[in-house]
């Protein structure tokens, strides 16, 4: 839910606290947050297996086409039963590529991906992971410029916060780069992805599918052409809904509203 600029503008001067129920915060003014000097915090880690195994779930979904196995057998299309129609491949051994991928949930992705025998590659402007970084010195986790993060990797997953310099920084050009065998996978923030130019790449089949647990504007509008793609797979933004999750988002949000209480700035990101 977003917070518009007016409405913040019109809380009355005892409002202290804005508590984010969720890890992004993009949808509050933060700058104008502080100006009235309203703290906002927000819950950075309390879904972080849980996007983790969205991610991870999406991948071994388009490793056996499990998508396309089942679209078809409720058309009453039977044909697997005799000939392979979508490929499939194994995961092990396939580059994941991770935008955004040294922060938390990057590591917890990576934290199930290694054992599944992939490999991992992450976008860093450092050209290094953050000294001591669980992966830092791992030989299957290697840091590579972001073009060639989409040239090299086998599943593209967005794990990076949307900002003003993520805004739409994935489009036609970086889909263009990657594999035609490709896929790409957000379950992210919907608006790090050009929407419009996704589409488009995914009519022409630049790569093979892509999966998008966020959208732009959720749920897209009715009209939106993304529905009626037949290599684009849309779950109503998930990753975080899991019962373990909510629970522990309640609870942490009210560890959040007692620590300010108490004079202290817990998760406070302004």
């Amino acid at each position: 839910m977003d917070v518009p600029p007016k409405a913040l503008e019109a809380f009355p001067p005892s409002v202290k606290l804005i508590c984010e129920a969720g890890t992004g915060y993009n949808n509050i003014p933060i700058e104008l947050a502080r100006k009235r000097g309203i703290s906002v915090a927000n819950i950075p880690t309390y879904s972080n297996e849980s996007v983790a195994h969205m991610v991870i779930t999406y991948i071994m979904n388009f490793g056996a086409a499990i998508f396309d196995q089942a679209r078809m057998l409720q058309n009453n299309d039977r044909r697997n039963f005799k000939v392979f129609q979508p490929p499939i491949y194994e995961i092990t051994g396939k580059t994941l590529g991770m935008v955004g991928g040294s922060g938390t949930i990057g590591t917890c992705v990576a934290d199930v991906a290694l054992p599944l025998g992939m490999n991992i590659a992450i976008s860093s402007r450092s050209g290094k992971l953050p000294k001591g970084h669980k992966y830092e010195n791992d030989p299957r986790v290697k840091v590579v410029p972001f073009d060639d993060l989409f040239r090299q990797s086998d599943y593209v997953s967005i794990n990076c916060p949307l900002n003003s310099e993520t805004r739409h920084s994935i489009g036609e050009r970086e889909i263009r780069l990657m594999k035609p065998t490709a896929f790409l996978i957000n379950t992210a923030r919907g608006g790090i992805i050009n929407e419009a130019e996704l589409i488009k790449c995914m009519k022409e089949k630049v790569i093979a599918g892509a999966g998008l647990d966020t959208q732009e504007v959720e749920p897209p509008p009715e009209d939106s052409e993304i529905w009626k793609l037949d290599n684009v797979f849309l779950t109503p933004h998930i990753g975080w809904r899991r019962l373990e999750t909510r629970q522990r988002l309640c609870d942490m949000t009210g560890d959040n509203i007692e620590s300010y209480i108490k004079g202290e700035r817990k998760n406070v990101v302004n």
